[in-house]
């Protein structure tokens, strides 16, 4: 089940990136190219763990699978959501400090080292893995402070645009429900609990796609 559930979500991840990079290259519009990345992150996370599932898990494909998914792709969404509707030149600076997050995620995995995947079965617990001071710490963090700037620009798109941009709210909040989906369960994986991964991804992915649907109707 897992290894269906994964492999749709991989699908509708692939479809979505290029929507969005062709959407990007039209547009240029900054919460456009940060939505490519974060859900191109999302979609690679997606396909390594399928190929884990599949193959069996090594040192590419987990890290790869904890990477983009465990750490990285939820503050890539908010860095989105922010650009929607704060001012670009401070969403700038955020995009540089997520960008050093970014690096000190992957030398945080590089140096970590190869963990011992001969005992494996199903999707691998971050407690298994790595030491909670490593990479399990940058997961921890990259999801708590997306989750959070999330959670506030969705608060802040309701009391503000409620009553002038209904669609702009009802973005945000589909973006919120959707990271939060994966969000949660790389916390969880991070603190050694892999359950319902493909599930959450795929539910996150779904509520996601909806939410820039919504962000794309014409304007009455």
């Amino acid at each position: 089940m897992d290894i269906i559930l994964g492999s749709i979500a991989s699908l509708i991840g692939i479809g979505f990136t290029l929507e969005l990079i062709f959407k990007s290259f039209k547009s240029k519009k900054p919460y456009i190219i940060s939505w490519a990345v974060a859900v191109f992150m999302y979609t690679i996370a997606t396909i390594a763990l399928v190929s884990g599932l599949i193959g069996g898990w090594n040192y590419m494909n987990f890290g790869i699978f904890y990477f983009f998914g465990g750490i990285t792709n939820v503050p890539a969404f908010g860095i989105g959501s922010a650009y929607l509707i704060f001012d670009n030149n401070r969403v700038n600076v955020i995009s540089g400090l997520y960008i050093l997050f970014v690096l000190g995620a992957l030398y945080s995995i590089i140096a970590s080292g190869i963990p011992d995947f001969s005992n494996i079965s199903g999707i691998p617990e971050g407690s298994e893995l790595y030491e909670i001071s490593g990479p399990r710490m940058w997961a921890i963090l990259g999801n708590s402070m997306g989750s959070i700037s999330l959670v506030g620009i969705a608060a802040y798109s309701i009391y503000k645009f409620r009553r002038v941009n209904e669609d702009l709210v009802t973005t945000n909040v589909l973006i919120v429900v959707g990271s939060f989906s994966p969000a949660l369960s790389g916390v969880l994986l991070a603190l050694g609990d892999g359950a319902s991964k493909t599930l959450s991804l795929l539910v996150g992915m779904f509520l996601i796609y909806l939410g820039y649907r919504v962000s794309q109707r014409p304007k009455i």
